[in-house]
């Protein structure tokens, strides 16, 4: 095969698992993300065929009896941690390869399976990733109670998968770092490719948008994990001094709010871009909130900050993980510490009380999030680096023979 062949040969895209979804193209898996991915693989020409997979359901009933623990939290942690689920996971890939896939290379999406030990020297694979287990273990949200054996399991898995990963593309800096750290991955094989915001259209310039208005807005399914019971707590203070402030609630299908809690907040549920009369309600509330509050306990990545950071609003976010690569204090935003409820009412009173302040870090949001978050960058740079990597040739004996280690560990 020639290097030419080689630069330009396409992938076979692989994802799945509860966790993410497994319909590759539909905008709901992976928050949204896989959608855009596949979608610029394959209108960029890079993209062979991309599937999906989950354990059948007699086998994920069976795997979840195995893993029961009263604790809700515990029980997901321990069952999309436990090897016999990842190792079925892989199975079920295996037995959805076709032979001509292999004539092709791989981009995997997350680590729940171990598509590189299918490989066996006949295709490069790569993959891409918001977070990884090392990273979840450390932060504050994490479960507590897991036992060390399942937690040793899970990180050797990932460990495996990683190692024997020809690129890592990585969401942030942080994680890049994490790689290599965490895992032993070499440094030149983990990238900081970033990821877009899951927009159809970049959302136009509004000079008249006003930010004296008052109004928060919140996005997020998992309520408790991105500080959602943290913020209703700072706003019950906001509140009292701000009554004209209110707080828009978005993203969990189900919140009760009682009492001095409810005073102000306004909850619309799970909103879904693809519904026009949901995305309206969205446009709607970028329009007219003035700052947007993220104050997760654990954040991965963290891409909804970056869509309202493209509507022109500043956003306050914890001090971590990736959202500290996204915000810069005072220029586009602000932070807060995780958890911190005095942090967070510190932060609104300032800047609610500054409308020209804000009106300008809006507007430099917007233009950080235009210069670097966008699909389109991020899939010209993953792209990019693919056709380095198959650049140098075919696979060497380096490279088979670090395949046939991973094979026998």
């Amino acid at each position: 095969m020639t290097e030419s062949n080689t630069v330009h040969k396409t992938l076979v895209g692989v994802l799945g698992s509860g966790q993410i979804g497994y319909e590759p193209f539909d905008r709901r898996t992976w928050s949204g993300i896989s959608h855009f991915v596949f979608t610029h693989l394959k209108e960029n020409g890079a993209l062979r065929r991309a599937f999906g997979v989950e354990v059948p359901r007699f086998s994920k009933y069976w795997l979840m009896l195995q893993n029961w623990n009263a604790n809700g939290q515990l029980w997901r942690q321990q069952y999309y941690m436990s090897p016999d689920y990842r190792k079925r996971l892989t199975t079920v890939i295996k037995n959805r390869l076709q032979d001509e896939d292999f004539e092709h290379d791989f981009f995997v999406l997350g680590a729940m399976y171990d598509v590189p030990g299918l490989m066996h020297g006949q295709s490069r694979c790569f993959s891409y990733h918001d977070g990884n287990l090392a990273q979840s273990l450390k932060a504050p949200y994490s479960p507590r109670g897991l036992s060390a054996r399942r937690i040793d399991e899970g990180l050797a898995f990932e460990r495996k998968v990683y190692q024997g990963t020809d690129r890592i593309f990585a969401m942030s800096d942080y994680l890049r770092r994490s790689f290599v750290d965490d895992y032993n991955v070499p440094s030149e094989r983990v990238s900081n490719v970033g990821a877009g915001i899951n927009l159809e259209q970049i959302p136009e310039v509004v000079p008249a948008k006003r930010y004296d208005t008052k109004q928060i807005l919140f996005i997020g399914a998992d309520f408790e994990r991105k500080g959602g019971q943290q913020l209703l707590n700072a706003f019950r203070h906001i509140h009292d001094s701000h009554p004209d402030a209110t707080l828009h609630i978005v993203g969990p299908k189900r919140l009760v709010l009682s009492g001095e809690v409810s005073r102000g907040v306004k909850f619309y549920g799970f909103l879904d871009k693809t519904k026009p009369h949901h995305a309206r309600t969205l446009r709607d509330l970028f329009e007219k909130c003035c700052l947007f509050a993220l104050p997760s306990l654990y954040e991965p990545f963290g891409i909804a900050p970056l869509e309202a950071m493209a509507h022109q609003i500043p956003a306050v976010v914890s001090r971590g993980w990736a959202l500290q690569e996204m915000v810069v204090p005072g220029l586009n935003g602000a932070y807060v510490e995780p958890g911190s409820v005095e942090n967070l009412v510190d932060q609104f009173r300032v800047l609610l009380s500054d409308p020209d302040g804000l009106r300008r870090m809006g507007i430099e949001a917007r233009r950080h999030v235009i210069e670097r978050y966008t699909w389109p960058q991020v899939m010209r740079r993953i792209i990019h680096e693919i056709r380095q990597v198959q650049g140098n040739g075919n696979l060497g004996p380096d490279d088979i023979t670090r395949h046939a280690r991973r094979l026998d560990r």
